[in-house]
């Protein structure tokens, strides 16, 4: 009786195991896959462009994606949001509940109900719940990021991917502060030896946000991020873990950079190469901070792209804040200089003494600071009595009495109370002063569009973009590393819209130019006119539009007939009729009913 209580006791248990085993799951590393339709099958860049051409759109049909995570919420650097990439490309993904992805997972997105659309310039695949739209198809699947420069992220090629970026380190600037500020986020300025720099943005609820940013030089991983309001476009940078920063190496040389260098025959600084947040230290200029921790930056007007200079103490916290922003070297051997520029003031806080000085050094060699002897100037300046934002010229400051080399100076100084904060733009030195001159008349012209990233307005190197009618202008544009100029009413809301694309003066004295160009459409919806016309003059200067005599050309241009993003060549287009400097326009007419998108590409005159 004893052995037969035991056998069945025995039997009992490895019964009990054998359906317990049964009932757990084994393969861990295959997650359980939802019956989700798949639909059409789209790639991250085909969806880019389907937002490039339409607009916020929602899918309501059956469909998918699929990609692999880059980041996740794991150290709360972000929220309710993901990053996922692709072969080709890479999207955020804006979800509506926190959780559910990890770094590594391979998923499909199932897209009906999704929305395609931006958050400050951030493409995004919006409304994505966790349960209804992911299907996790396995998981430690993790991406190799792509090793590159900031000036590469700057391209604008490298949105929303994961990266490592070579050769940076923290602005000086920036040195003891913690990745973010306590209850808001951090906007820390990364940079490289050349001058470029990029944002790194920090949540406060990330795990590290209060640890101390490291002061070497080396290399990070990351994700690239997008701010754009307006038309201030600002390139940033999400750290997943401090275990991706490797920041422990020698720092570039100088302590604030620029200065010295090559003497130049005159200035005409427009800053246009320093993006918001960009230190102004690049092609000889020097910026020194002498109190606080706060340079002169570049920033970007939202509603004009202006891009300028600023100082302001505005949030620092500080007690004292004092910055130098110091041109170039300018040969003044001859004393027939001058300079100009132009100024504004913003929320006017200074009880004593003033926001801005401006001064001259005759023996400044970009290194001797300290030592040089500055003598200030008397240009007129904003004042309490000015308007925010109203710009200022300072008329022409004779440097007549500084012969030699020399440099001119933009001291700032304030504090967190007192803390106005000032503009500086279209700096000049040489013989015209202020004067202006008009546009530089090319001898032919070859256009890509290749120095437009998504969202400038086309209004570079000579080119105009004038508003007729709504408020949309042709902006720039890219698709797999194309760049083109393009102009649509979709979802604009407008009854009327008309803007103008102008090219620089070309020489046609002798008459013997032609033009071409590509052009393409998307999603006709023109039913009465056509949405591009094309035109020449003679006698447009670059600001006398509205006065200068226009005249119609007939390249060949897309039609409803050809399929969208279909490039059609104009031809050539005999000019020989228009001798004389040439300008040629790009007339975009639509509305938000006549919404078609036109693109247009390699514009030649020659």
């Amino acid at each position: 009786m004893k052995r037969l209580y035991q056998f069945n006791i025995l039997a009992v248990l490895t019964f009990a195991m054998l359906w317990l085993s049964s009932c757990v799951k084994q393969d861990f590393d295959k997650p359980p896959v939802k019956e989700l339709p798949v639909g059409k099958v789209y790639t991250i860049k085909q969806l880019r462009q389907m937002y490039a051409d339409s607009g916020a759109i929602q899918i309501n049909y059956d469909a998918s994606v699929y990609a692999t995570v880059t980041m996740d919420e794991s150290t709360g650097n972000i929220y309710k949001s993901a990053f996922v990439q692709d072969n080709e490309d890479a999207v955020n993904l804006h979800k509506t509940g926190a959780g559910g992805l990890r770094i590594g997972d391979s998923i499909r997105v199932y897209l009906k109900g999704v929305a395609l659309s931006e958050y400050n310039g951030l493409f995004q695949l919006d409304n994505v719940d966790p349960d209804s739209n992911i299907v996790i198809l396995a998981t430690q699947k993790y991406k190799t990021p792509e090793e590159l420069t900031l000036a590469d992220i700057k391209t604008g090629k490298y949105e929303s991917k994961l990266v490592t970026v070579t050769g940076v380190e923290f602005a000086q600037t920036e040195l003891g502060k913690t990745w973010a500020d306590a209850g808001s986020y951090g906007n820390r300025v990364l940079e490289d030896c050349d001058g470029n720099s990029v944002i790194v943005r920090t949540s406060s609820y990330a795990t590290f946000a209060e640890e101390k940013l490291p002061e070497g030089k080396g290399d990070l991983t990351a994700v690239v991020s997008l701010y754009a309001k307006g038309s201030d476009t600002t390139w940033q940078l999400y750290i997943r873990t401090l275990k991706e920063v490797h920041l422990d190496g020698e720092r570039c040389n100088g302590d604030g950079g620029g200065g010295g260098g090559d003497v130049l025959p005159s200035l005409n600084e427009t800053f246009d190469e320093y993006e918001a947040y960009d230190e102004i230290n690049k092609n000889g200029w020097s910026d020194i901070i002498v109190a606080g921790d706060r340079a002169w930056i570049g920033k970007v007007h939202q509603d004009d792209n202006n891009h300028y200079a600023q100082a302001t103490g505005y949030n620092s916290g500080l007690d004292d804040m004092e910055t130098w922003m110091i041109t170039p070297l300018v040969d003044n051997t001859n004393g027939d200089k001058v300079l100009s520029f132009k100024s504004s003031m913003a929320y006017w806080a200074h009880t004593s003494g003033d926001p801005l000085e401006v001064y001259v050094s005759t023996d400044f060699t970009g290194d001797n600071f300290e030592s040089a002897t500055w003598t200030k100037l008397n240009p007129t300046l904003p004042t309490s009595s000015n308007s925010n934002y109203e710009w200022v010229e300072s008329g022409d400051v004779d440097l007549s009495a500084y012969t030699g080399n020399v440099a001119i100076a933009f001291k700032y100084k304030g504090s967190d109370t007192e803390s106005t904060s000032i503009a500086v733009d279209d700096v000049k030195i040489d013989t015209n002063g202020g004067g202006g001159g008009g546009e530089d008349v090319l001898p032919s012209l070859n256009e890509t569009f290749d120095a437009y990233e998504a969202y400038d307005e086309i209004n570079k190197n000579g080119w105009s973009d004038i508003i007729v009618a709504g408020d949309r202008a042709w902006i720039g544009k890219i698709y797999s590393d194309n760049h083109y100029a393009q102009a649509t009413g979709y979802n604009s809301g407008l009854d009327d819209m008309e803007t103008w694309m102008i090219t620089p003066l070309v020489d046609n004295t002798n008459g013997d130019k032609t033009l071409s160009f590509k052009s393409s459409m998307a999603y006709w919806a023109h039913t009465s006119g056509d949405p591009l016309e094309v035109y020449v003059s003679t006698d447009f200067t670059g600001d006398n539009f509205e006065s200068a005599t226009w005249t119609k050309l007939n390249p060949t241009l897309p039609t409803s007939a050809n399929d969208n993003y279909e490039w059609v060549e104009s031809g050539d287009v005999d000019l020989s009729a228009y001798p004389g400097n040439i300008a040629v326009a790009f007339k975009y007419k639509g509305s938000d009913t006549e919404s078609t998108s036109i693109a247009v590409d390699d514009v030649v005159i020659e």
